[in-house]
């Protein structure tokens, strides 16, 4: 009995701070360029790698896959590249579903329970640029 009022005092605690919005950010890879890149590398690689030359295109091969894995530890996107899909659709919203009123979200305060809420941010102080996480990948969100 002891133990039971303090976990339901943090259950309590930890209900009521939930958001009060149901959706997510989601990252448009299209509308990235730094992934394009990646995706336009790794298919340079997998049909270069189909014909072996000899020592010369080993190495080079090499130093390919060495640039590829430097290129792929820092992602930079634009802020653009993220959108907002509402829960209310079920997951299935396109990138444009919640902009019928593109407009109106920042003038009208009176509906504040349709504006999609800000996209968080954390801050590298080393780099000096803000990030997000996607699907496990840091992403360095620049604008």
């Amino acid at each position: 009995m002891k133990k039971l009022v303090p976990v339901l005092v943090g259950l309590g605690v930890a209900m009521s701070a939930a958001p009060a919005f149901a959706g997510e950010w989601r990252l448009d890879a299209r509308a990235c360029a730094d992934i394009r890149e990646d995706w336009r590398d790794a298919r340079e690689n997998r049909r270069d790698a189909r014909y072996d030359y000899g020592y010369r295109d080993r190495v080079e091969d090499r130093y390919d896959r060495r640039e590829d894995r430097r290129d792929r530890r820092m992602t930079i996107c634009p802020r653009s590249a993220f959108y907002y899909v509402d829960d209310r659709r079920g997951g299935r919203g396109d990138r444009w579903s919640n902009y019928d009123r593109r407009d109106d979200w920042r003038r009208d305060d009176w509906r504040r329970d349709e504006r999609r809420p800000r996209l968080e941010l954390r801050y590298d102080h080393r780099l000096r640029m803000h990030y997000r996480y996607d699907h496990g990948r840091k992403i360095y969100v620049r604008g």
